[in-house]
Parts: C-alpha cells; sequence; structure tokens
C-alpha cells in the first residue's frame, strides 16, 4: 500500500457539519486545512443531516484541504460517515479523516480497512486517504506510540488539549494558560510519535475566543514541545496561530540554503558537510525539510 502524500498543515479550522454556511465560510478563510466535522459537533439526531450537508459541500468542490472527523467506530456509525465520501463524485482536497477518541491500534486499523475500500469505489490509489488520531484519553495517551504504528495511512497525530475537553477530564487536571497539566502529555506524545516516524503533530483547540494573548502562549508552549500545528474553532484565532508555527524568512533561507550544501556534498560522496561554519549531516537535513515544510503557502 502506497503512504499517503504527507504534507504539514500549520491550522486546521473546525467546521461542524450541522452548519452549511460554515462548511462554506471555512472555505474562504485563511486555516491552511479545514476539519469538517460529524462528531461532537454534531447532534445525535442531526448526524444524517450533517452527512448531507458535508456531501453537498463536496459535490461543489473544496477550496482547500479537508479532513473528515468521523465518529468513532466504537461509538458511532462512522462507515455511513466514510460512505459520504465513496458517493462524491470527487475526493479532490480530502486529505483522510480524523479518528477521534483514538485509543488502540485496532481503532486506526477498523478506520484503515473501510478506506481501502472507499479508495476503491472512488477510483484511487489504495493509501490516498490519511489518518490522524485524535488522543483524547489517558489510555489514547500511553498508546500513541502503537497507535502512530497502526498503519502507514497515519500521518499526523493529534492532542485534544482544550480546557475542560474530554482529555482534561480524564487526566482529572486543571488547565491553565502555562499548562503544567498538558506539559508531560504533549512531551509524551512528541516523543512517541517522532519514535513511530510520524512528523506531523498537532496541539488541539483553544476555546477562549477572545483572549488571543493566552491563545499565543499556548501556541508557544506546543511548539516548544515539538507540535508543528493547531486545531482552530474560529477564524480569529488563525492568524495567531500562523506567527507562531510558521518558519521565519530566515528559518527558511537558512534551510534552503542548508539543503543544497548538503545536496551538492552528497553528489561528491560526502555525508557531512560544512554550511556557514558548522558541520551538518542527516540530522540537519531532517530538520530543514520539516522547516520547510511548514512554509506558508504562496
Amino acid at each position: 500500500m502506497a503512504t499517503p502524500e504527507i504534507r504539514m498543515f500549520r491550522t486546521l479550522l473546525f467546521a461542524p457539519g450541522s452548519r452549511p454556511e460554515l462548511l462554506a465560510k471555512a472555505q474562504a478563510g485563511q486555516a491552511d486545512a479545514l476539519i469538517f466535522d460529524l462528531e461532537d459537533s454534531v447532534p445525535a439526531n442531526a448526524k444524517d443531516t450533517a452527512r448531507r450537508n458535508v456531501a453537498q459541500a463536496l459535490a461543489g468542490g473544496l477550496a482547500k484541504p479537508m479532513y473528515l472527523r468521523i465518529n468513532h467506530p466504537r461509538a458511532g456509525d462512522f462507515r455511513a460517515d466514510l460512505a459520504l465520501l465513496q458517493q462524491a463524485p470527487s475526493l479532490a482536497n480530502v486529505m483522510g479523516v480524523i479518528l477521534p477518541k483514538a485509543e488502540q491500534a485496532a481503532d486506526v486499523q477498523e478506520v484503515a480497512a473501510v478506506l481501502a475500500s472507499v479508495e476503491t469505489g472512488a477510483g484511487l490509489a489504495e493509501g490516498s486517504l490519511a489518518i490522524v488520531p485524535l488522543i483524547e484519553t489517558c489510555l489514547g495517551l500511553r498508546n500513541t506510540f502503537d497507535l502512530c504504528s497502526a498503519s502507514p495511512r497515519v500521518t499526523g497525530i493529534a492532542l485534544a488539549s482544550a480546557e475542560q475537553g474530554d482529555f482534561m477530564v480524564d487526566l482529572g487536571g486543571r488547565w491553565t494558560p502555562a499548562s503544567q497539566a498538558l506539559a508531560y502529555p504533549r512531551s509524551k506524545m512528541v516523543v512517541d510519535a517522532r519514535a513511530a516516524g510520524v512528523q506531523w503533530i498537532v496541539d488541539g483547540v483553544f476555546m477562549n475566543l477572545k483572549d488571543l494573548a493566552a491563545l499565543r502562549r499556548e501556541c508557544e508552549l506546543a511548539r516548544e514541545v515539538g507540535c508543528n500545528g493547531k486545531m482552530a474553532i474560529h477564524p480569529t484565532q488563525v492568524d495567531v496561530m500562523h506567527e507562531v508555527f510558521s518558519p521565519s524568512a530566515e528559518e527558511l533561507e537558512y534551510a534552503r540554503g542548508l539543503l543544497a550544501a548538503y545536496r551538492e556534498g552528497e553528489a561528491r560522496g560526502v555525508g557531512a558537510v560544512q554550511y556557514r561554519g558548522m558541520m551538518v549531516d542527516v540530522a540537519n537535513v531532517r530538520l530543514a525539510e520539516r522547516t520547510l515544510a511548514l512554509a506558508p503557502v504562496q
């Protein structure tokens, strides 16, 4: 099976499937990518309506990359969620799914098996659609490495870090802007994901729409421990997130120059080269490639 295209988005903006006007509005915003939500933001009695709304949005074509947050295999009719993808006239800009409340490798594998049939029905190469598990429980955090290793479709991982969200309630901690309760969960998720080879690591939503200073602080904390993106619940949050998670012009210029120097040395059979007074090798290359992957889309 081919590995899905790995793209690292700085921002993922939620849009509830039950609100067709927000599905349209989100596509006109500045977020790098979207999450069309069929899970928590949609009441149980509105799931079918939300699926129809998302199907209509797909039929009209997507202006931005989109992930579909499906219902969990053990908690909802996720097959009906994925069926709307199979029935869509085009899956252009559909990147894959967000798997909520991911706890076991079997959760990922069950969704992966259905995605394979979706791809067959849509005429896509197997492995085209990615899975991004969302860690919302302590059990999920404990099993992060297993979740990341469960399928080649897993191209990213995310932590539900919201104040009074599922993870914080399960943890029993007290959320503050300094996020002491989340310091270990974020770090463990990053380490486990990197150990499994997953490079795109996303922090969860920030609930206070009025406190952009606290949002900035949380973004900085997440980036400091290794996250390279964040989920948003409102378009007004996107600019701050982009400022924090975007590489600077200097960082981008340095990364491009380093890669050019390394490739030139590689062509000469040299595994470590000098660049601007420093010896650089494959580890520096990995960092440079990750930096360029987060460059703003022009």
